[in-house]
């Protein structure tokens, strides 16, 4: 009878804890629907602040966004986390934050879109999201999630991003030695783009806009064995990325960008079979013509192919770029059937 009461007395306190436990972590992630702890804010083309940051008081907000949507009051019991959705105008729409959780610090987001085919400069929509007044700093994580897949022309480069880096504030022209591949441009190619390129990047054109890149899209006709290669996991694609490309010359904005496109399109397929094209490949699919002559071009271009399972295949060895003078960074990508 002792044997049994203390077995019931056991099985009380297990029951405790998983209940307590439960209840712990229901309290430390709270997954919550969309709803008006979203507030839409407005798209831009640039950042406004990083995806990180907090707002405390009405004022940093004010003068962010020169908005009324919230008042002092609204700042008493709650802060704001800045939410930057990234999105491609061209071939993302119906976006919208569906969920989140909230883990001490830590803010994980659920955006969900709709996908079409064809590529634009980047862009950002902004919502705040609405967060109890204890948290000041947090760690934001935005997970893009498509309701849809669309098959779209495997014989096309998606998301030539050209950069361009000279010592001084230089007139530069570049050309695509073949224009009647181009499917789309921006800002439009038209015979060329002529533009006055900065050391920080910044490229404004004859009207006086300004750009931090120059964009393309063409058809091609790459073939890939993937003879050598890398098989990349949902879940390691990130890290991977990180470091293929700065050995591959990128710096951490263009790796940043390079990531923000291509994650979502990677992270659909559980493993990824992914190459990077050599230089003189790339030159053959679309040669650039640079006037000044750059003392650096950089070209980056991945090709991928979905697997359902890991493969054993030889891995590339990659070469690292001096990137030093007038340098030209160029970045792009294709899918493989």
């Amino acid at each position: 009878e002792m044997k049994k009461n203390t077995l019931i007395i056991i099985a009380g306190i297990i029951v405790n804890i998983i209940i307590l436990g439960i209840i712990f972590y229901i309290t430390n992630n709270k997954k919550i629907k969309a709803n008006d702890d979203f507030i839409y804010m407005d798209n831009y083309g640039e950042i406004k602040k990083s995806n990180n940051y907090i707002f405390t008081n009405y004022y940093d907000y004010y003068n962010t966004f020169n908005s009324n949507k919230l008042t002092k009051e609204d700042f008493k019991n709650n802060n704001y986390a800045l939410i930057a959705i990234n999105y491609d105008s061209c071939s993302e729409s119906n976006i919208t934050p569906t969920d989140y959780t909230v883990n001490k610090n830590k803010i994980n987001v659920t955006v969900k879109y709709k996908r079409s085919c064809g590529v634009c400069a980047p862009r950002y929509i902004y919502y705040l999201l609405k967060i109890d007044k204890n948290i000041t700093d947090a760690k934001i994580n935005i997970k893009y999630k498509a309701i849809n897949n669309p098959h779209c022309n495997p014989n096309v480069s998606y998301k030539p991003l050209i950069y361009l880096y000279p010592e001084n504030d230089t007139n530069v022209t570049i050309k695509l030695v073949y224009p009647n591949l181009l499917t789309t441009t921006y800002p439009k190619y038209k015979n060329g783009w002529n533009v006055i390129a900065k050391p920080n990047g910044d490229l404004v054109d004859e009207n006086g806009k300004t750009y931090y890149g120059l964009y393309w899209e063409g058809y091609n006709n790459i073939k890939e064995d993937f003879k050598d290669g890398f098989v990349v996991s949902k879940e390691d694609t990130i890290p991977f990325l990180e470091e293929k490309l700065k050995i591959l010359g990128l710096n951490q904005r263009e790796i940043n960008e390079f990531i923000i496109y291509w994650l979502p399109k990677l992270e659909e397929n559980n493993y990824n079979l992914i190459r990077f094209k050599d230089i003189n490949s790339i030159n053959e699919q679309m040669p650039l013509d640079i006037n000044p002559t750059p003392d650096s071009i950089i070209r980056v271009f991945m090709v991928y192919k979905p697997i359902k399972d890991k493969v054993n295949i030889k891995e590339q060895k990659l070469i690292s770029p001096k990137r030093d003078g007038f340098t030209v960074i160029e970045w792009g990508g294709s899918l493989i059937k």
